[in-house]
């Protein structure tokens, strides 16, 4: 199969950040850019916002273990926390949800 050129401009310092990116990875800029097309045709690139939301999920998680881990919590502050986690979650499920009909 032949294939085609694709153009499009760079700033020169992201030039040199995707640059730096392909040779750590030991492969040129164009498998780079390739392997992250082919990712981003199959829904593998999450959005910025569902990344930020993930990482706040398992703050989420984390700050639910770290309470059944801690025995000596007296109640008032195991109910607050629960409540709190239950909020963050309900706000992420809202913004993802929002959209959806």
């Amino acid at each position: 199969m032949q294939s085609e050129l694709i153009k499009f401009r760079l700033r020169p310092e992201e030039k040199q950040l995707l640059t730096e990116a392909a040779e750590r990875a030991g492969m040129t800029v164009s498998e780079m850019l390739r392997r992250a097309g082919r990712a981003a045709a199959a829904g593998r690139i999450a959005p910025r916002a569902a990344l930020t939301d993930f990482a706040l999920i398992r703050t989420a998680a984390n700050r639910l273990a770290s309470l059944a881990d801690a025995p000596e919590t007296d109640a008032a502050a195991i109910t607050a926390c629960i409540k709190a986690t239950a909020e963050d979650l309900r706000a992420i499920a809202a913004r993802h949800l929002a959209n959806v009909r």
